[in-house]
């Protein structure tokens, strides 16, 4: 009994060293064929490209940007303009806010009507 599976054994490993060597051959065989096809082709190295087309574009973004850039920095310096009025108004009415505050804060000039 024992020699029988010791047999049995022995072929499963032979049938499956056969199968891995086969499966090895077969994917070796694929990756060469694969090197074959890439070996055959012919490749152009020297091929020209039209970018005429995409240079005109870029060039009417650029321009395009440019005016919308100069736009922007119109409006920025009107804003700051604007700011700066804003914050002078906003001064001047502290100002006499503060002038309102010291006359009805004086005791003696509630009597007279000024």
């Amino acid at each position: 009994m024992q020699g029988i599976y010791s047999k049995l054994q022995f072929a499963a490993i032979v049938l499956s060293l056969l199968g891995i060597i086969g499966g090895f051959t077969y994917t070796w065989g694929v990756f060469n064929n694969r090197l074959d096809v890439l070996e055959n082709k012919d490749f152009v190295i020297n091929q020209t490209v039209d970018l005429s087309g995409i240079k005109q574009t870029l060039k009417e973004l650029d321009n395009d940007l440019s005016v919308q850039i100069k736009f922007l920095e119109s409006q920025i310096q009107q804003a700051n303009v604007e700011i700066k009025i804003n914050a002078a108004t906003l001064d001047y009415l502290n100002t006499k806010l503060e002038e309102v505050k010291l006359e009805n804060g004086n005791p003696l000039l509630n009597g007279l009507g000024l």
